[in-house]
């Protein structure tokens, strides 16, 4: 049950809370959702109004299959290498179309859950908890994408570059520590 637990830490606030807490305490999950959504601004509307849709789902679809497989997978390394790669694109300023991004969101969201939901499963309140994380996606990048909304001053542009060069700093920090230390 102590394995089981170290994938899901208790808030206090029951399973439901547990995955919502979930989010920030993965920093791998919490920097997919922010780098997501910055690629979407930067990608302007529509892909900015449909990511705060399109997150949440693609997370629950991912973690639902997720919590059906036998073993936890272990992907550390593959995630954290698409996630330097995506905060890469943030800091460059690409602007994907929709056609690129909105598949592109939709597929790593859905790895990335289905990760976690793997981690999840035998776990008793692992349905709750996928809930509760699947509704933390939600509201952060609802709130992400309406604060961050054009019009876009050129500082915004600027943030938005620095902020892609620290998700790329920090998915690299998190790559050594992997190399470092395996899982």
């Amino acid at each position: 049950m102590i394995a089981l637990l170290a994938h899901l830490t208790p808030t206090g606030f029951g399973p439901w809370g547990d995955g919502m807490a979930r989010l920030l305490l993965e920093p791998t999950e919490l920097l997919l959702v922010i780098a997501l959504v910055l690629l979407g601004v930067q990608a302007r509307q529509p892909c900015s109004d449909r990511l705060p849709l399109l997150l949440p789902l693609a997370w629950l679809l991912g973690g639902l299959i997720g919590l059906r497989l036998p073993s936890p997978l272990l992907l550390a390394v593959v995630c954290t290498g698409l996630l330097a790669a995506l905060g890469l694109l943030v800091a460059l300023g690409l602007r994907l179309r929709q056609a690129q991004l909105l598949p592109l969101a939709a597929g790593l969201a859905g790895l990335f859950a289905l990760v976690a939901g793997s981690a999840l499963a035998g776990h008793s309140g692992a349905l709750a908890a996928l809930l509760g994380e699947t509704v933390a996606i939600a509201v952060l990048s609802l709130l992400l994408a309406q604060a961050l909304a054009p019009p876009h001053p050129r500082w915004l542009a600027i943030g938005l570059r620095v902020g892609g060069s620290w998700i790329t700093a920090a998915s690299l920090l998190m790559f050594g520590w992997l190399v470092r230390h395996p899982q």
